[in-house]
């Protein structure tokens, strides 16, 4: 103690209290003595230890605080003083070395106009015109109500955390722990109470009056959810990110699902999800931000798909590559500032999972989930809507042979591959003579009677079952941590036959070989065995209502796939290799094998250096192998193996001879439909990243986060094709050969009509490789825990874009800042705001566009020509010389917020995202050798708004609490510049496809119709340019701009989700509910056959067409002969009175769940047990009142009511 009188004054005070009082016994015991001098002894001792740190202070003019920075610093001491004590303190010129505290603070506080006291690890400073007093009030009242509170935070093993939050409950102060846990709060009453956070910690409240050096946080049995974000490079603390960010709640991730992506739909606003029969989604985040989205065959391809990030790396497969039960979070980059660090790839958005890891310093942990869902068998009435049997019977009288109906002229050759029905072939034959008048009738009235959907749906249609697996054990060490898991789960389609089987293992280990060394590693091994026997839907659709499988003796029907009478009046069936020709769909499925195989693996490892404080070096290599391979055998009682060497077979009708052209036995083949499916496909990638991680925080009051590295990939992908091989034998693995060779100009094979053949007999294959080099850097400053600055830079260089420097090396960047106002010291009057957050940025990110090249390519034929015998070849691309990426700009701007301690909070966006030099077929000059060309010259525009809200309400403590979400978003996009000279009407309203053609100035999305003019002279007109009318009979002229009219987009603009959690006690009640709106579809017409080559199929808005108005509904042909009949489905589809309102609600899911008391347990020694039940697509409501699904139009399998039932314990 030094000897200025305030600090003997305060000493003596002390002492009082062990001095004799007025009327008090003056006995002291001898157990008092011996305590007192102990205890005095040990305190000595520690003040000793703690005063013989060393300090060494160099400084001259220095501001007496950063001074007192600097003691805590080397000391662990914290000061408390009142601001206003340093307003009259001088500037210091100090310089020491190696000093204990005391001799310190005597030097520093000599000419200062205040003295100290020292209490545990505590500096108080004490004004020198402090009035006098015997007692201590003083120092409390003017040290300890407002004071500074400081204390330390570390973990049950004593290891102190770093970036735990320190929060004065009800007001907005709070701060961070350093590195050595400490904390420090200046200006804060003592009567507050202190809520101190941490990631994967129980949150802890004390007094600031308590204790506050040692305070310890247990490791909570669920972690604290949605605290960081984590970009697939970094993870950031929520409230210092910058970006626009999307965070799925843990408890939702954690509900059952056969694909992680079903979690996230209805959770974030700006993500519109889309899903198949299966319940899978397909995802556009705020969007679409491609123009060139589709294949050869219009199906999506990946730059429609936002880039999926697994552990930090971008990976090839989707979705079901990841096996659910491992995913510890995901989080879904949405600006410029969150995504632009994954540059060319990340226009569409990243969606980043990060998977479990085994907790350090944790035993043994098994857990294990079963679960079994089931669905319903799909509506046939709504996949198949087709008139009724009676109906179908009575359009077919009316359509046979009028209007531009294909006759029967009775011959082999031109009517042979008529699939007529049975009720047209009972009209033909009595037309050709070979059926009476009465007898045509009974069959006609015999067949109305039928309806096979009851034997469909026996005979080809499945429950959909699914049964899932899964195994996870989990264990640590000091020194290292293990995970591993393992899945089993079976896939029962809605078809008989169809079914699939999955099996994942993964393993991810951590180990810290050194203090300066960690070594990671991880695996992924998936097999899937696709059972695809079954029908599919275009085959139900291919039946007349009134073919029937099996007959009343239960033997199989005869589905024509000819036309049968001729067949058996003109063909010697019998003669053939196969004498069966019959076709039936039940008999088909169970007479063919058709499997496809995959084994996805994939591996990553790594190494993180850490060097110095806060730096550390990770260099990972991920490896990844994806293989299918597809073999499909059909046995010999396969109609699709029969029909092929029957009709192989070289038939001379003259002389009656019949030549085998191809061996009897099974058939192996493999799939051969470009691009989608081949025999075999090989995808080998790999990524091989170096980068360097910068965390730090000096003093209070900076942060500083940053990654910089480099980083190269490559992808190769093979396809593979093996010609079919006839004649298999399984059990000696033999196949037969051509007998005759497989034809040629100079080997001509005739087939049964005696036409020329020839058999495919050599292999094809494509190669193709996309390699990308890249160097990337991100950093954020954060002062004062207020003020944040982030930016980023990446630059690309790849062999899918030109070679042109200044279009190859053109970099993604992005800028952004936040600020937390809710911390200014102005805005702590507002008790009931807990956080209030403002973030802008702007950046660009970019795409990448597959389908296209620089160079021109030119695609050789695997077969030669059958007329010249010579290799032929096309030009499948013509070249792009200045191809480059595809580029978005995007600003945000933000708010976050939080009020009434958390009861109420959430988030508003508002974002403008800009493509520029996007790639699309434009229209060129045809001197160029084509009329169009996909280049980097097309714009669009997406604006919009996103609002999330969200409350946890503790109803009764924590045993009865509500926990709701809802979000919100807006999105509008136009394209903006899409240059192309005439638009043919049936491109802008996309004849024959589900997506129309992009018109500048309006939503990519667009709906364009005829706006339908009634009839006139006994045809049905629409609308013209300049007022004309155009009749069915063939394309409409001119530019359609000019004529058709714009319905709506087909994409809903408006989306919502609404999420609610009711935990009463151990019950868990929540559900999900989805909504788009704004949006429009065209709703299912009438389609209008005619007598062709397939079955008459008049759908059930028959009723509707003989019934309605034929100035307000196209009718059927007021004319017996309408030639250009089969003409008219290129408008009747296309009609402005089809247009719907396409704005629709779905209950997504409602989720019950039970958590069984442990003690009950207590044999089995788990630690958790839960059992629950979930639906899924239970029902949608409807903003229109077709009864038709916008999402799933009649016609097209949609899901259906799915439960599920499972349990999930924990050991």
């Amino acid at each position: 103690m030094n000897n200025h009188p305030y600090t003997k004054r305060w000493y003596n005070t002390l002492l009082s209290s062990f001095r004799k009082k007025k009327g008090s016994s003056p006995k002291i015991t001898l157990e008092m003595r011996l305590l007192t001098y102990l205890t005095l002894g040990a305190s000595l001792q520690l003040s000793a230890n703690s005063y013989a740190q060393k300090i060494s202070i160099h400084t001259e003019k220095a501001p007496l605080e950063t001074v007192f920075k600097e003691i805590r610093k080397q000391s662990g001491y914290s000061f408390i003083y009142k601001s206003s004590y340093l307003k009259n303190a001088a500037p210091v010129s100090i310089s020491i070395d190696k000093r204990n505290l005391k001799e310190t603070l005597d030097k520093l506080l000599k000419d200062q106009p205040f003295d100290y006291v020292i209490k545990g690890k505590v500096v108080s400073l004490v004004p020198l015109n402090a009035p006098r007093s015997t007692n201590t009030a003083y120092l409390e009242e003017e040290t300890i109500q407002q004071r500074l509170i400081s204390g330390y935070v570390k973990d049950q093993q004593g290891n102190p955390l770093q970036k735990a939050t320190v929060r004065v409950k009800g007001s907005n102060i709070s701060t961070s722990t350093d590195e050595k846990g400490f904390f420090q709060l200046n200006g804060v009453d003592r009567n507050v109470t202190l809520s101190i956070s941490f990631l994967g910690f129980d949150n802890l409240e004390v007094s600031a009056l308590s204790n506050l050096q040692s305070l310890t946080l247990r490791i909570a049995k669920q972690e604290v959810e949605e605290v960081v974000v984590n970009t697939g490079f970094q993870t950031l603390n929520k409230e210092r990110a910058t970006g626009s960010f999307g965070l799925i709640d843990k408890a939702q991730i954690e509900k059952p699902s056969t694909n992680i992506a079903q979690r996230i739909i209805g959770t974030t606003a700006g993500v519109q999800a889309t899903l198949d029969v299966d319940g899978n989604p397909r995802f556009e985040i705020r969007g679409q931000s491609s123009l060139n989205i589709r294949d050869s065959k219009g199906e999506l391809t990946a730059n429609a798909h936002p880039l999926v990030v697994v552990d930090g790396f971008a990976i090839q497969g989707d979705f079901n590559s990841i096996n659910p039960n491992d995913v510890e979070s995901i989080t879904i980059l949405k600006d410029a500032a969150a995504a632009s660090i994954w540059g060319a790839r990340a226009a569409n958005g990243v969606v980043v999972i990060v998977t479990k890891k085994a907790k350090q310093g944790t035993p043994m942990k098994v857990d294990f989930q079963a679960f079994t869902r089931v669905g319903k068998k799909f509506d046939l009435s709504y996949v198949n809507p087709l008139a009724s049997s009676a109906e179908t019977i009575e359009y077919e009288k009316r359509a046979f042979n009028k209007w531009s109906a294909t006759e029967n002229s009775g011959s082999l050759e031109s009517n042979y591959s008529k699939q007529w029905s049975q009720g047209l072939i009972a009209l033909s034959e009595h037309h050709l003579g070979y059926m009476s008048e009465a007898e045509r009738d009974a069959e006609l009235e015999r067949l109305k009677t039928l309806d096979n959907r009851q034997q469909i749906e026996d005979l080809l249609l499945a429950t959909p079952v699914t049964q899932q697996y899964n195994l996870t054990l989990q264990g640590s060490s000091a020194k290292m941590n293990n995970l591993v898991s393992m899945l089993y789960e079976r896939n029962q389609s809605n078809f008989k036959e169809t079914s699939n089987d999955r099996y994942m293992l993964n393993y991810r280990t951590t180990a810290s070989i050194f203090p300066w060394l960690d070594v990671h590693a991880s695996t992924m091994l998936q097999y899937n065995n696709f059972k695809k026997n079954g029908v599919t839907l275009s085959d139900i659709k291919g039946l007349s209502p009134y073919d029937m499988l099996v007959n009343t003796d239960g033997s199989y029907t005869n589905i024509h796939q000819y036309y049968w009478p001729i067949m058996e009046r003109a063909v010697p069936m019998e003669r053939f290799p196969y004498a069966d020709w019959a076709y039936n769909p039940v008999q088909e499925i169970y007479q063919r094998n058709r499997r496809t195989k995959e084994l996805n693996t994939r591996l990553m490892g790594g190494l993180t250096f850490k060097p110095l404080k806060g730096l550390t070096f990770d260099t990972k290599l991920q490896y990844e192998h994806f293989n299918t391979n597809n073999r499909y055998l059909y046995n010999e009682g396969s109609f699709y193996l029969r029909k092929r060497v029957n009709e192989a077979t070289a038939w001379d009708n003259q002389k009656g001879t019949l030549t085998h052209n191809l061996p009897k036995g099974a058939l192996i083949e493999q799939p051969y439909d470009r691009p989608r499916e081949w025999g075999r496909t090989s995808v080998n990638s790999y990524i091989f990243r170096n980068q360097v991680n910068y965390n730090r925080t000096f003093g209070l009051d900076h942060e500083i986060n940053a990654v910089a590295g480099s980083e190269i990939s490559n992808i190769v992908s093979e396809q593979f094709y093996t010609p079919p091989s006839y004649g298999f034998n399984e059990e000696t693995l033999t196949v037969g050969s051509y007998p005759n060779g497989p034809g040629g100009t100079f080997n001509p094979i005739k087939n049964w009509l005696g036409s020329n053949q020839t058999f495919r007999y050599t292999n094809s294959f494509t190669y193709r490789t996309e390699r990308f080099v890249s160097m990337f850097a991100n950093a954020a400053y954060t002062y004062q825990n207020k003020y944040t600055l982030s930016g980023s830079i990446r630059n690309d260089a790849s062999n899918m874009i030109t070679d042109d420097p200044s279009y190859r090396y053109a970099p993604f960047w992005s800028i952004g800042g936040s600020y937390q106002i809710g911390r200014e010291q102005f805005m702590q009057q507002y008790t009931w705001l807990d956080r209030l957050n403002l973030r802008l940025t702007y950046g660009y990110n970019g795409n990448v566009d597959r389908s296209t090249s620089f160079r021109p390519l030119v695609a050789l034929d695997s077969n030669p020509n059958v007329y010249t015998n010579e290799y032929t070849g096309r030009i499948s691309s013509y070249g792009n010389p200045t191809l480059r990426w595809e580029r978005t700009a995007t600003w945000n701007a933000g708010v976050d917020y939080s009020l009434w301690q958390g009861k109420l909070y959430g988030k508003i966006d508002v974002y403008k995202k800009q493509g520029k030099d996007l790639i699309a077929e434009l229209s060129i000059p045809a001197v160029n050798g084509t009329n169009t060309q996909k280049l980097n010259n097309a714009e669009i525009t997406n604006s919009g708004i996103e609002l999330e809200l969200g409350t946890t309400l503790p109803l009764r403590g924590s045993d009865i609490t509500w926990r709701g979400s809802f979000n919100f978003s807006y999105n509008h996009n136009k394209v903006n510049k899409f240059f192309v000279a005439n638009y043919v009407a049936y491109d802008m309203y996309g004849y024959g496809k589900d997506y129309s053609a992009y018109v500048e100035g309006y939503d990519a999305n667009s709906l364009w119709v005829f706006e339908y003019a009634g009839i006139h002279d006994k045809q049905p007109m629409v609308h013209g340019a300049n007022g004309e009318l155009y009749d069915f009979g063939t394309w409409s002229p001119g530019d359609g701009r000019d004529y058709l009219l714009h319905g709506g987009t087909r994409v809903a603009p408006y989306t919502l989700g609404f999420s609610n959690s009711f935990q009463i006690y151990d019950f868990n009640l929540s559900f999900i509910l989805t909504g788009k709106l704004g949006h429009k579809f065209l709703k299912q017409s009438f389609n209008y056959p005619d007598v062709g080559y397939d079955r008459l199929l008049p759908n059930n808005k028959l009723s509707e067409v003989m019934n309605g108005d034929p100035n307000s509904i196209v009718p059927l042909p007021l004319n017996d002969i309408e030639p250009r009949y089969y003409f008219w489905d290129r408008f009747y589809s296309y009609m402005d009175y089809l247009v719907t309102n396409a704005s629709h609600l779905r209950m997504q899911e409602v989720s019950a769940s039970y958590r069984l008391p442990t003690q009950k347990w207590s044999l089995l020694k788990q630690s958790n047990a839960m059992v629950y039940i979930q639906g899924n697509d239970l029902f949608t409501v409807l903003f229109n009142n077709t009864g038709e699904d916008p999402e799933y139009r009649l016609g097209t399998m949609k899901p259906r009511p799915r439960f599920t039932f499972g349990l999930k314990v924990g050991f």
